[in-house]
């Protein structure tokens, strides 16, 4: 599965026109057969009016079908425009990235649940030659806290635009007490807070953050 992301901030007072203007976008790009499961978030940490639009696709044909549509359907690219036109365009960044791991195992983009009410990201860099090792700390990390009763849909994404060694962790959360619940037990759980430490090992410390966001859609 490949994902593409549109990051911005909306412009002050245009959250619903936003949101309508997205509504109208996915529904034209349904019926012309473009499959892609989009959800839309806000921001909680960092800008207050940051959004992130994610379009998940089952393959890379799929995704640059979407892209020529954007470039030769003028109906198509006028709702985008639409879109756009809802935030501030200067401060927007498309990137794609590939899925690496999943919680639930291997899924299609119709496969997957709907959304979560919270996510979670940690966006960073992994270590050359240490690909594997991170993939295998995160696997022992998740099987740790699923055992604990940490309710979270988890997967793993390297990116494919931009730094060649990007990844971006993601833990969907049904409320923000399960967010803090995690951690609470990263920050009190020796055990868990040792089976982190071995994932951040395999990144570059230095350039990793971590965001809370909220469902809009």
């Amino acid at each position: 599965m490949y994902r593409r992301n549109l990051t911005g901030i909306i412009e002050r007072g245009q959250t619903r026109p936003f949101l309508q203007a997205m509504q109208e976008s996915s529904r034209h790009q349904d019926e012309r057969g473009i499959r892609a499961r989009t959800t839309i978030w806000g921001a909680i940490t960092g800008p207050t009016s940051g959004v992130l639009i994610a379009s998940d696709f089952n393959s890379l044909e799929e995704l640059e079908k979407f892209t020529e549509m954007v470039a030769k359907d003028s109906s198509f690219a006028t709702l985008r425009r639409e879109v756009r036109s809802k935030m501030v365009y200067d401060e927007s960044e498309v990137s794609i990235h590939r899925l690496d791991y999943h919680s639930e195992g291997l899924i299609s983009s119709e496969d997957a649940t709907a959304p979560r009410k919270y996510m979670r990201t940690l966006d960073g860099d992994v270590a050359p030659g240490r690909k594997r090792d991170f993939i295998h700390s995160i696997a022992q990390s998740l099987e740790f806290q699923k055992a604990r009763g940490i309710d979270a849909t988890t997967s793993v994404w390297s990116a494919v635009t931009g730094a060649t060694n990007g990844v971006s962790i993601v833990a969907e959360f049904d409320s923000l007490m399960e967010l803090a619940r995690f951690d609470q037990m990263a920050a009190e759980d020796a055990d868990f807070a040792r089976l982190r430490a071995a994932t951040r090992e395999s990144m570059v410390f230095l350039t990793s953050r971590v965001t809370i966001m909220r469902s809009l859609a």
